[in-house]
């Protein structure tokens, strides 16, 4: 039939009907393909997780624009790019046709295999053959291009059901929740709550128990001023699944937000009554509107971006996966350097669990949504003093939850940061496995002595200021992390979760006799005894109990009661470093333990190794740190040898400041990352490594060229 408008213009022929005609079903039917092979799968996708809209805090115009966007934008480019085809040819314009057609039909049976749990090249190449061939055999029919033509109109079904329909859609819905009974009495002075991230309270433990406080004077110091609960522990090792249990008393309540509208009972809902809220939240956002101007969102632009990311991991095949930006590390801002500078690791040496994947190809770690500069290391640390120095007389909240001291581990407790990272061994038959191994502990314990010292400016500021007497402090960790093999990282399972799930947790309320006690304590305890010792009226129904009022828990914690299971992980470290607990001793590690931290010139020198080495950045050791505040507290280079080098020792500055091991064949040589003792300094630094030659009468140390 033609059509009307076009019938009614002079010089308009028959043909040219036929062509306007063709141009439009052409272009239906690449529209409803566009559909099938994008805007739904990413809609579905990001609609089946509010969490990547929470972390990157879009507002509801944004998450209204971004379903717009990608259900019309990718219709309308490949419409544009048929429709200019056509304008410079006939024939163009049908191999412009054919090409897209194929190319989303191949999209949309990658799509199809990925979601039947199908992956490899293999498998790909199928899809993609099959995808294509079965849309062109449709797209030949009559009643086949009807069909796809009429699957443009399904856009908009997919758009509805994003927006309406998925648990993204929950996020339109920013009112405050029911309270219910709350009294809220003048407060004494300020209420702190600092929740520390991915800290095993097992780092910080010696094997009888007690703080070690060579490496952590701070929280030893804590330890005395306040109530210490080495028997504690967190029911959840996901961030978005701790935090929400700890501010609220409430066990882990699975598919929740970790935000105001599924926890609207929460400690800064319950304070806001009480005065003024300060908050730094990094992935939850538990306070509620009335009490908390909500964080500046990320732009649009970054979520569209981070959308064709992640649909290029739904799409592509695990070998094709490698070059695109990693989205196994955050909520977002995929393709940004981990650690924040160029310090960035090979490999990421811990691993998160399976509750929210985009896909198969990992899991998310939910802290890191927030800009590169802000989530480093040291921006964290640089935030918890920050904060806490705006910390005044006033009563009111301030929660500051920082990432420390979580992965990356580049920060130490001299103020500087890594030069190198290095990548973990993974094969337990490597001989280098239980040295990488090794080394992740190393570097942990660094970056907590790096979260001991930022505790130590908020110590020091609240005596400053004369506010200790009257603050109500709490510093407590939302997880640990495991750091023992073989199972790594926060996957839990049975065998690691004394280190995943045992935190630091201390209180320090007005009128509350410090000490130690050893009675089990959970993270749901918090808010109950904040509730009790601040003396506030509630008619809230807790998982958790206070840990002041003689009350006996009503759950079991799911570490146990005993500490002694956290004590042998201790136990197991300190059999890692046995020499001591200070940093030396975490340095004296490998065949010549013993011999780190003593004085070269104590020992004998004899002539020159046949070995040599190169290490990484020399030309910096001249003027330490550098002007980027980095040093080689992780030394990390190669010796040139043929076979395996032996165990090498490092002399800094005249003192064996560490050794060399855990070798791995590459670049020529073989490539060692070996932790250093705190031998470096200021300015010139001189660094050599020796090759150790035991004798009759001791041992002769060897010069490397």
């Amino acid at each position: 039939m033609s059509d009307p408008a076009i019938a009614t213009v002079p010089g308009v022929t028959g043909t040219d009907r036929s062509r306007a005609r063709t141009v439009r079903e052409r272009v239906a039917v690449l529209i409803g393909l566009t559909g099938l092979a994008i805007a739904q799968p990413v809609l579905d996708l990001m609609g089946r997780h509010p969490q990547f809209f929470l972390a990157g805090h879009y507002r509801t115009s944004q998450i209204i624009a971004f379903g717009v966007a990608v259900t019309v934008l990718p219709a309308v480019g490949v419409a544009l790019v048929l429709v200019l085809a056509t304008l410079v040819h006939q024939r163009a314009g049908r191999m412009a046709y054919v090409v897209l057609l194929g190319t989303l039909g191949a999209l949309f049976g990658n799509v199809l295999a990925r979601g039947f749990g199908l992956d490899g090249v293999r498998v790909a190449v199928v899809a993609t053959a099959l995808g294509a061939l079965g849309v062109t055999l449709l797209e030949r029919a009559r009643a086949g291009r009807m069909l796809l033509g009429y699957l443009a109109a399904a856009n908009i079904l997919f758009l509805g059901a994003f927006l309406l329909g998925s648990p993204t859609s929950r996020l339109f819905d920013d009112a405050d929740g029911e309270l219910g009974k709350v009294s809220v009495p003048e407060l004494p002075g300020p209420v702190i709550v600092i929740i520390m991230d991915e800290f095993p309270v097992t780092t910080l433990m010696r094997s009888d128990g007690t703080i070690n406080a060579e490496r952590f004077p701070r929280f030893a110091e804590l330890a005395q001023r306040a109530t210490w609960f080495p028997n504690a522990s967190s029911h959840a090792s996901l961030t978005d699944v701790a935090v929400p249990s700890l501010l609220t008393g409430m066990l882990p309540a699975r598919g929740a937000l970790p935000d105001h509208r599924d926890h609207p009972r929460n400690l800064l809902a319950l304070l806001a009554r009480g005065g003024p809220v300060d908050r730094y939240e990094l992935v939850t956002d538990l306070c509620p509107p009335s009490a908390c101007d909500p964080p500046e969102p990320e732009p649009l632009t970054r979520a569209l971006r981070d959308a064709s990311v992640v649909f290029g991991h739904r799409v592509l095949p695990a070998r094709l996966r490698t070059g695109l930006p990693a989205i196994d590390h955050a909520w977002g801002d995929f393709g940004d350097e981990l650690g924040g500078d160029a310090t960035g690791p090979a490999e990421a040496p811990v691993s998160e669990p399976q509750d929210y994947d985009f896909d198969a190809s990992g899991p998310f770690a939910r802290w890191r949504s927030r800009g590169l500069a802000e989530r480093s290391a040291p921006s964290q640390a640089a935030v918890l003093q920050e904060r806490s120095e705006a910390i005044g007389a006033e009563p009111g909240l301030h929660l500051i939850h920082v990432a420390l001291p979580h992965y990356p581990w580049i920060l130490s407790p001299w103020g500087t940061r890594l030069m190198e990272y290095p990548k973990r061994v993974e094969d337990p038959a490597d001989p280098a496995f239980e040295w990488s191994a090794r080394t992740g502990f190393q570097l942990q314990s660094m970056q907590a002595g790096a979260a001991d010292v930022a505790l130590g400016g908020v110590l020091d500021h609240l005596d400053e200021k004369g506010l200790w007497d009257d603050t109500t402090l709490a510093v407590v960790s939302d997880h640990g992390v495991s750091l023992l093999p073989p199972d790594f990282g926060r996957t839990p399972t049975p065998e690691n979760l004394q280190e995943l799930l045992r935190i630091p947790f201390f209180i320090h309320a007005p009128g509350v006799e410090p000490g130690r006690r050893d009675d089990p304590a959970q993270t749901i305890d918090l808010v109950p005894s904040l509730i009790d010792v601040l003396g506030i009226e509630t008619d809230w129904e807790l998982d958790g109990h206070s840990l002041f009022d003689g009350s006996e828990a009503a759950v079991e914690p799911r570490v146990g009661t005993d500490v002694g299971p956290a004590l042998e992980v201790v136990a197991r470290h300190h059999a890692q470093t046995p020499r001591g607990w200070d940093w030396t001793a975490l340095a004296a590690v490998g065949e010549h333990d013993d011999l780190v931290g003593r004085p070269l010139s104590d020992l004998v020198v004899g002539s020159a190794s046949a070995l040599s080495w190169t290490p990484d950045h020399e030309e910096q050791f001249s003027s330490l740190p550098t002007a980027d505040g980095k040093a080689p507290q992780l030394l990390t280079g190669v010796v040139e040898s043929d076979a395996r080098p032996p165990e090498l020792v490092v002399v800094v500055n005249g003192t064996i400041g560490g050794a060399l091991g855990g070798y791995e064949p590459r670049d020529g040589g073989w490539r060692f990352a070996s932790f250093l003792g705190p031998y470096l300094r200021d300015g010139a630094n001189q660094i050599d490594a020796y090759e150790v030659i035991a004798t009759s009468s001791g041992v002769v140390l060897h010069r490397l060229g």
